[in-house]
């Protein structure tokens, strides 16, 4: 596709030419670009409102899943919604734009609400999942290392730890109300996080950026490799236990039990591949370049617009993760299906006889 764009092509052209092509070669690499980012972020724009979805409709429908885990899962795609309702259409914007310039700037109070919101929603939403990954690994910690507690951890138990995860979220990121507002340059405004005249903005920054760091990943990844770490090693115990029982008395336990735990780990792993790289880069800006650009000019283009991507994705990546590691998230999806297919054909038929009827008398 590029392949005007060689050296030696634009080297053997005369007077104008080298300057026509290069800017040729310029112009077609940012639109091929612009066509792969903003193609990208479509993709797991559409994936995580549909997957999400899918998520919420199977565990609301079916009985069978609500219990367990299943109670964080659907919190954590409930909270995933935000993220493609509200950042990423920001994101598709501005790259078709090449600005960062906010797209909604008239009336400005209406702008300033949605700039607060498309900031606010998704960092909540991240914030929820942590909280719901932290809860998923509790309740299977119980399970298998008290397993004759886990009967005490009952459905409204639950419920109550759901509550407190969006509480606990919203009160972490309240001073996005205050920090995020539109800010005029030019001709055009801009959502900006900036702390205001009344405190020190970078150091301010600094520590609010820092107190985050620790609640949303050092904190919690610790206590996951911990409670995962007591998992594992009583497993491991009671493995020769499991090998003296006979098949038929701990299949459906023991294989039950090491789904959710599959799935679970599936989850974390996918969270920390996801959030990870976008907050190493933050540490980095933050306290070894000061906020200034990074000397090196990947970390300036590229790599952060990989790093956000990959902390966009996760709402896409979750539900996937729910189908592909979990046969009753499938078998209850099928099980919709096949029962609203049918409903609609009853309907159909019904209402072809009622025609029929009515045309004969």
């Amino acid at each position: 596709m590029f392949e005007n764009c060689s050296p030696t092509n634009s080297s053997t052209t005369l007077d104008k030419s080298p300057n026509s092509t290069d800017e040729h070669c310029l112009t077609a690499e940012a639109t091929a670009a612009i066509v792969l980012k903003s193609l990208a972020y479509f993709v797991i724009l559409l994936v995580s409102l549909v997957g999400n979805a899918l998520i919420i409709l199977v565990v609301w429908k079916s009985k069978q899943l609500r219990k367990s885990i299943n109670y964080f899962v659907f919190n954590m795609a409930m909270s995933d919604l935000f993220t493609p309702l509200t950042i990423m259409p920001v994101k598709i914007v501005e790259i078709i734009s090449e600005s960062g310039a906010f797209m909604v700037q008239s009336p400005l109070m209406l702008g300033n609400v949605l700039c607060k919101l498309c900031y606010f929603l998704p960092d909540v939403s991240v914030l929820v999942s942590v909280e719901s990954l932290l809860l998923i690994s509790l309740d299977r910690f119980v399970a298998v290392v008290f397993p004759l507690k886990a009967k005490l951890v009952s459905s409204k138990t639950r419920l109550i730890c759901i509550l407190c995860t969006w509480i606990i979220a919203i009160a972490v990121h309240a001073p996005y109300f205050y920090t995020f507002r539109l800010f005029p340059k030019g001709d055009e405004y801009f959502c900006l996080y900036d702390w205001g005249p009344a405190f020190d903005n970078d150091e301010t920054s600094n520590r609010y950026v820092t107190a985050t760091f620790l609640i949303i990943i050092a904190v919690p990844v610790c206590i996951l490799i911990i409670v995962y770490g007591a998992i594992a090693i009583t497993l491991k115990r009671s493995h020769s236990q499991r090998k003296e029982m006979s098949v038929s008395s701990r299949s459906c336990g023991y294989q039950n039990n090491r789904q959710i735990i599959g799935l679970s780990v599936a989850i974390v792993t996918a969270f920390i591949f996801c959030m990870v790289p976008y907050l190493v880069l933050m540490f980095c800006t933050i306290f070894l370049w000061n906020w200034e650009d990074p000397p090196i000019f990947a970390f300036q283009t590229v790599i952060p617009f990989v790093a956000a991507f990959l902390v966009h994705s996760w709402s896409a990546v979750n539900p996937c993760i729910c189908f592909i590691f979990s046969k009753n998230y499938w078998c209850s999806l099928k099980q919709i299906l096949s029962y609203r297919e049918g409903s609609l054909r009853m309907e159909t038929e019904t209402t072809r006889f009622r025609k029929r009827t009515s045309t004969s008398v």
